[in-house]
């Protein structure tokens, strides 16, 4: 998912390291002969009938303070103002008597300070009860990270589940705790803050006819177009085209190398706005349970023909073949680019990286993307609902797996909650001020901040913030929201891709760029689609079929 990728260091690492995802999974006794035939533990669990039947939580929605605009599953609440001196809705620490607590999650910012460096750590560790032993791995290394873990049975309490993860289920069932007897149905009730998180967001979480993991929820908007509506008005040119042919004349409005401004820089997204303008599927297609890849539609090969011609064009950053998703978003702010791509949820982040205020948000825009030929909004391509997910070590028994799930449920306090305030800003007077009725980091807080978020958090809204702010992205999200292009293989599991995916999904993305940048011809993609085929691809797509038809 575009949403997000950054780098810290980790000093954990030993030669383990160096194994591969198989070597891993062998040490932990999950992989080899064991995955093979009838001996495989998960063969008859993780059934698309069962997965389709598993109980889910049961949705309760929450709403501790009314909402300026109202919000439901799919469409976020807005607020404009945060609620001054929230109470707790915790009457004694979620982890009291666990005395410590380990946790390792991904996370998109340098590593902060220990608790007795930090007040915001310091207090965290206070409010739940327990000595917090968080890891915290850069998101580029966690994939590694997890695998180590693995071969060296060094598995923490609480800790992110990488998706996709080879050979799934076998993991889930041999190394963390089936969640569905306490979360499964109304049973959530128990942890209230959890039952806050919509319905699509725990789809991903079930493996083997039950509910393995705690989600990180995302809104199903998706992935957004952002961008400089100051740079826009100054060449006067249109931010809400209509068509793709406006569309092009804003991207060729905005760019000027000689002031160092360019349109946009990141060519797989642009594929991703492209193929929504031009109607492909969301990843992947199914038609009467045949499910067939985005990458083989016609639209999304006219998509990676016209990012070509905007690449050609010099629409594009110099830079772009290169450039790390960091760099991208320091070039929007600064004003080197006009347009980006990134998570809807971004939008208070960049508010504050141009300036902060009503100065800085007026700055800012969303594109809606038109239908290519014009007549109206194209339809949006709809997100997994997650960021994440998150598992809890198996094997520790009943009680401290019910508190440690109580920890999950702190973390997931919603907004009009004490837990919340603190969650999102540490301590007030040293993480945080108040400026305007909102709650404002101090640089010390930006040192000291953790980003709790990618462990678990409460249902996603839009604010607080200014108030015209929040109306704009309000109407941005009604619009993308309208009509979303779901992925139909969300909920579904091939055991192909959870082993070979990330290698089949770089086969593709190389193509693609190799297409896009004028090294090879745009009939180099039917090639490296043959291939995807035959390594692997033809299986994924049986295997969705085969868990969709076991479904019904």
């Amino acid at each position: 998912m575009p949403f997000f990728v950054t780098t810290r260091t980790d000093s954990v690492f030993t030669r383990r390291r160096l194994l591969g995802s198989a070597g891993a999974l062998a040490a932990a006794g999950i992989a080899g002969s064991s995955l093979a035939g009838c001996s495989d533990p998960t063969a008859k669990t993780n059934t698309g009938t069962r997965n389709a039947k598993a109980t889910l939580p049961a949705y309760r929605p929450v709403d501790l303070v009314k909402p300026d605009l109202p919000g439901n599953q799919v469409l976020m609440p807005g607020y404009y103002d945060y609620p001054s001196d929230p109470g707790p809705v915790f009457d004694k620490p979620p982890a009291a008597g666990l005395g410590s607590v380990s946790i390792m999650y991904t996370t998109f910012l340098p590593a902060p300070p220990g608790p007795g460096r930090n007040a915001f750590y310091a207090r965290l560790q206070q409010r739940i009860g327990a000595d917090l032993k968080i890891s915290f791995i850069p998101s580029g290394d966690y994939q590694t990270k997890f695998q180590t873990m693995i071969a060296g049975n060094e598995l923490p309490d609480i800790c992110n589940f990488p998706l996709p993860t080879p050979d799934q289920p076998r993991v889930m069932d041999k190394l963390f705790a089936d969640l569905g007897p306490y979360l499964g149905g109304d049973k959530i009730k128990d942890y209230p803050y959890l039952a806050n998180i919509p319905t699509a967001s725990w789809k991903p979480t079930i493996a083997n006819g039950t509910v393995y993991a705690v989600p990180q929820p995302r809104a199903l908007s998706g992935t957004a177009m952002y961008c400089r509506l100051d740079l826009i008005k100054k060449v006067g040119a249109n931010p809400q085209p209509g068509s793709y042919d406006e569309f092009l004349e804003l991207l060729t409005a905005v760019t000027d190398p000689k002031a160092q401004c360019w349109a946009f820089a990141n060519p797989t997204n642009m594929v991703i706005h492209l193929q929504m303008m031009l109607g492909a599927p969301n990843n992947w297609s199914d038609s009467g349970g045949t499910f067939v890849s985005a990458f083989a539609d016609e639209a999304s090969t006219e998509a990676v023909a016209r990012t070509a011609e905007m690449v050609k064009k010099g629409l594009f950053h110099p830079d772009s073949s290169s450039l790390e998703y960091t760099r991208i978003r320091d070039l929007f702010y600064g004003g080197r680019l006009a347009l980006t791509s990134d998570g809807y949820a971004g939008w208070d982040l960049f508010v504050r990286e141009l300036g902060g205020g009503p100065e800085a948000t007026a700055k800012l825009g969303l594109v809606i993307e038109p239908k290519a030929d014009g007549g109206g909004d194209a339809r949006h391509f709809a997100g997994t609902g997650i960021q994440g997910i998150t598992v809890i070590k198996n094997g520790l028994g009943e009680d401290r797996t019910r508190k440690l799930l109580n920890v999950l449920n702190y973390l997931a306090a919603p907004i009009g909650s004490r837990e919340h305030l603190e969650r999102k800003y540490g301590v007030k007077g040293i993480d945080y001020t108040i400026s305007n009725g909102l709650p404002t980091l101090t640089d010390r807080g930006n040192s000291e901040f953790m980003d709790l978020q990618y462990i678990v958090d409460s249902q996603t809204t839009i604010g607080p913030g200014v108030k015209a702010g929040v109306d704009y992205q309000y109407a941005w999200h009604q619009r993308a929201t309208k009509d979303l292009v779901l992925d139909p293989t969300i909920g579904l599991y091939s055991d192909t891709y959870s082993r070979q995916g990330a290698t089949l999904n770089k086969l593709l993305s190389d193509a693609r760029l190799d297409v896009i940048f004028g090294r090879k011809p745009l009939k180099h993609l039917q090639d490296a689609y043959a291939t995807w085929r035959k390594q692997g691809g033809d299986r994924i797509a049986a295997e969705y079929a085969e868990s969709q038809a076991a479904g019904r």
